[in-house]
Formats: C-alpha cells, structure tokens, sequence
C-alpha cells in the first residue's frame, strides 16, 4: 500500500502545471487534431484566461460555469479557474431548459464561459439565474447580440500578461462542482476539493501504471470527472493526452495508431462497440497497451483482449468518491471489480449500516484514509449530504458483497434493481447473460409497472451488424439461458441505445419511455406462464 508521503496535500492542479511548465516547458502535453501544445502554452494560455477572470469580477471562492466542447481553451479555462481560486462548474453541454437553469441556480454562478454554440440555450434561461453576472463566450464572429445579461468575447477580454498569478491555494479549498449525469435521477452537484481532484487522477495514474513514455486518448467531456482524470495523469506522469472532441467508432484505431496511444478509457458499451466491429487483419498491430474499461466485458474479455493485443483493466468508483476499488492486470477473479485502492475504505453495509460480513449482499459504502478525499458534499443540498454521509460513510447507492479475499462484487444500482414473481433480479446479471448471445452487441433491461405490485422487464437490444434475429427468437433463447422470472416480457431492437455524454446508457429515459408499440409483447404473441414454464397457447 501507499504511503501518503507519495501523494503529498501540496500536490494540487495548479502548481503541477506551472512545475512541469518550469522543467519540461517545450514537452507535448496535448495533441488536438494536427495541433500540438506545450506545457508552457498551456500554462501561459491559462495564466492569460485567470487574470481576465479576474479584471472581470470573479472572485475567489466565486463560482464560474464553464460550458464548452472538448478544446485546449476548455482545459485552459478549467486550470485558470483553479489557479484563481475559484470554484469551476462545468454543465453538460447537453444541457438546456429547466435543468441548465437548475444547475446554473443550484450552483449559484456568478459567471459563465461558453463556446458560441450554446449561446443561445444559455439566453433563454440567464435571465431566470439571478447571481449570474456575466457571460464568456468563445468562437462569436462578429458582434454579439443584445442580452438582458452581459457578454463578452472570449479572445478580447483575455489578458496579454501570461505570468502565473502566485496565488495560494489550499488542498482543502473547493476546486468545482461536478453535476452527477442524471442516469438516476435530478442531477446534484458535487463540491470537489482541489485533493479529492487530484486523487482521481493520482489513483488513474496508479492503476494504469502510466509513465512519461505513454500518451493517453480522451474523448471523455471534461463535465466528467473521467475526463478530467484522463488529462491529469498524464500530466503527473510527464506524459501526454491525444483530444477528441467527441468518440467515433469508425476512427478510432486510426487515431490510436497515428498518435502511438498506449492507455484509454472505455466506459460503457464501448469494449463491445469496437468488438463488434468486423474483424481486420491488423487488429492486433496497434500501440495500445492498457484499456481501463468500466465495466470490463466479461463475456467477450478473453477474445477482446487477445484480438487487439492488450490488457484490460476495470474500477469502481463514482464522483463522489474516487475510483476506489481496481483490478489488477493479472488476478482478478471473473465479475470482480477489484480490490480497494490504497487511500479508500469499502465497506458493504445493511439497511441499518451495520457491516456486513464477506459474501452477504448489501450496499457498498466508503470513506477516505486521509481529509478531503470524498466529496465536501451536494451544493446547496444539506439534507441530501447528510442522507449519504450517514454514520461516517459514504453511501453510494449500489448493491455488491465483498468476497472473504477482499475482492469486491459489484451487483447493481438499487434503483436498478427490479421485483418479479417474488425474486430481486439484477438488471446487470440479466444483461451480461444477453450478451453471450452472438446477435447481441449491446442490451439493457429496465423496469416497467405492472399492473400487480411488482415490475415488469423490458430488454432493449442492438444487433450486431448483419444480425437476423427475431424478438420471439430472442426471447426463446431468454427461456433456454435464463431462469423464467428474469426473462423479459417486453422486447425492442435499436440501432444504438440512449447515451449520456460519458456513454453511459441511460436507463432514466427507457423506464419513461414505459410500453410503446415499438415493444415486442410476449403476452400478446402468446405466450403464457404456466408453473415456471412458458406455453404457446
């Protein structure tokens, strides 16, 4: 285990990009499309974007929303909020209506700087966001238009003096607020201390193993804390990061091979995209030596791995916390997400908190071994804190159970829990279990009311490409794989499934969407449940 002494408060944003723009100041930090930029670039394009701040009126400890697409000028805008001692708040660029004004409010912004692309979703709801004063906005040709709120140009109002600031800034200080993506519920913004920010990427940069000889490839949004992580390790290590404004499927071994990546973050169903791809010949000759993928897919892992000549690795963790448990590169058993890392307590607890012993399923729950390693708590959202900081632990909201050798199972959100025929069923259990069959490249299963007290399963699925399946051969094969209460009543195929921006699949949407007709019913095909068998009839 690590000491805290290889981990020290000081280390925070701020100093580690004006040290490495003091030692290695022409090194490539950042490679964005065909541009290359140093460290000492960024700091100085930063250092430009802080005092502008500054002559514009954000104060220390002032909150400033930054919406804006993945760029340098948006990693820029996050260090130069930070080097200020303000607090950043980064939206969801798809954000608009009620939930931009919900975030704008909640956190209080007194300021926002914003790609001209969102211009106008920020006019309709500024004039309902009372503490915000002013508006960046960066990419406006031309003049900017009337506003009930002030605007300026992003590029005329930043200082010519790149010189750091020389402000002191404390590893308790609050760096930002990070909005949780809303797959659950409303979102809640996250107080993150400059600590607590530099964790993640100190913990990214451990379980990769990452070392200056190593160039990361982020598409992730920096409104994520995976984004954030995926640019900080490398800039601790003395490495660099290749940037993408968004992922594309069909580019990225392209990309990875023309920019020599070696390391890369998979979340969702993005292990699964690339294996349903056709294979090619040079699948394996590519420079990448490390995914971190959340989760890994262990239905295709082996032959993932062997195919594109890699190693796969998966965490745990959320915003809130930090990526607390890992595997390791060898080891693992199969469906753990590892074992906790050296800075974090996991624990699994029952609804009374009281600590479960290895095997049983419970919550998992989490507190640091060191201050400032967790969330200092919801913006604005006192009762919400206290519910899950209850009796000294972080509560995270998802079920698992600890195995007696320390390995963590992770089981499922509770909220994606379902209820049927008087069993708790897994929405990830039934999922893992679709994915092994050939047709199938990606699947979810949600909950739908039933007119009894209990759920109803509906199962979304993409096919892979050529696929020929039916939803009544689907469904015929659920019977054969699956026990008959987690077999899914409702059935729909889609060409993809709804995504966050971070490509988390978004269960909140297809629970709303309830029973449409696009839904194969099997109740309506005709076929009954009769004593644990299903009949035609």
């Amino acid at each position: 285990m690590l000491d805290f002494d290889e981990f020290p408060e000081t280390e925070i944003l701020p100093v580690i990009v004006e040290r490495r723009a003091h030692t290695t100041p022409n090194a490539p930090l950042i490679i964005e499309n065909s541009s290359t930029v140093t460290c000492a670039e960024l700091n100085a394009r930063a250092n430009r974007i802080a005092r502008a701040l500054r002559e514009n009126g954000l104060q220390r400890g002032g909150r400033c929303a930054v919406m804006m697409t993945n760029s340098t000028d948006a990693i820029a805008t996050w260090i130069a909020v930070a080097k200020m001692g303000a607090v950043e708040v980064p939206i969801n660029t798809a954000y608009h209506g009620d939930i931009l004004r919900h975030v704008l409010r909640t956190a209080e912004c007194a300021m926002v700087i914003a790609d001209a692309a969102f211009l106008s979703v920020l006019e309709e709801v500024a004039g309902e966001c009372p503490n915000l004063q002013l508006c960046i906005i960066r990419g406006v040709e031309g003049d900017l238009p009337v506003s009930s709120t002030p605007l300026l140009h992003f590029e005329t109002c930043l200082s010519p003096d790149g010189s750091n600031l020389g402000e002191e800034i404390g590893f308790s200080d609050s760096a930002c607020i990070l909005f949780t993506s809303g797959t659950t519920g409303p979102s809640k913004g996250a107080i993150i201390s400059h600590r607590q920010m530099i964790a993640f990427g100190a913990t990214y940069r451990l379980i990769t193993s990452m070392s200056a000889k190593d160039t990361t490839y982020n598409y992730l949004p920096f409104f994520h804390v995976a984004g954030k992580f995926n640019f900080m390790a490398p800039l601790m290590s003395g490495g660099r990061m290749v940037l993408k404004e968004r992922l594309a499927i069909s580019e990225f071994w392209q990309d990875i091979r023309r920019n020599g990546c070696t390391v890369v973050t998979a979340v969702g169903g993005v292990c699964n995209m690339l294996h349903a791809r056709a294979p090619a010949a040079d699948d394996a000759d590519n420079p990448l030596r490390l995914i971190y993928a959340v989760p890994i897919p262990h239905e295709i892992a082996v032959a993932f791995a062997r195919r594109f000549d890699l190693k796969l690795v998966e965490g745990y963790g959320s915003t809130e916390s930090n990526i607390v448990v890992w595997t390791p590169l060898v080891g693992a058993p199969q469906g753990s997400c590892g074992r906790p890392g050296p800075w974090y307590e996991v624990a699994i607890v029952d609804n009374h908190d009281r600590l479960l012993p290895p095997g049983e399923t419970g919550e998992i729950v989490v507190r640091g071994r060191g201050p400032w390693l967790l969330m200092n708590g919801y913006f604005g959202m006192p009762a919400a804190t206290c519910e899950v900081f209850r009796n000294q632990w972080f509560h995270t909201g998802d079920r698992g159970r600890m195995g007696g050798d320390g390995w963590l199972y992770f089981i499922d959100r509770m909220t994606d829990t379902l209820r049927r025929r008087g069993e708790n069923i897994s929405s990830y259990e039934v999922e893992q279990i679709i994915l092994r069959h050939p047709e199938i490249a990606e699947a979810a299963a949600v909950a739908i009311a039933s007119d009894l007290d209990e759920d109803e399963m509906k199962l979304v699925v993409v096919p892979r490409s050529g696929a020929h399946l039916t939803a009544e051969e689907l469904f015929l094969w659920c019977v054969a794989e699956l026990p008959y209460f987690m077999v899914p009543r409702y059935i729909e195929f889609r060409d993809e499934l709804p995504r966050t921006p971070t490509q988390k699949v978004r269960k909140v949407e297809l629970r709303a969407e309830g029973v449409t007709d696009a839904l194969w019913d099997r109740q309506k095909a005709g076929w009954k449940l009769y004593q644990g068998r299903f009949e035609h009839r």
